[in-house]
């Protein structure tokens, strides 16, 4: 599940229901729950990645829930 990515930051409070969210939505589908769980912190930050809040789900690329991509300058995690 190359193509499903997990986005995410150190200490944010969303994070914990969505993965349980994300994992049920799978096991519903059954698909397996083998998709890329990355901190956004580790991202360099020219990355486009870094400008999503957190968490945020990308399906090749993406957002799951239709965000547009994010456009330099990306603004800083509140």
């Amino acid at each position: 599940m190359a193509d499903l990515v997990f986005l995410t930051r150190d200490g944010c409070v969303n994070t914990p229901d969505m993965v349980v969210n994300l994992d049920d939505a799978l096991t519903t589908l059954g698909l397996p729950k083998d998709y890329q769980f990355i901190d956004i912190g580790t991202l360099p930050k020219t990355d486009t990645r870094t400008g999503y809040p957190t968490p945020t789900v990308l399906y090749r690329g993406k957002d799951l829930f239709g965000m547009p991509k994010p456009t330099p300058p990306f603004s800083e995690p509140s």
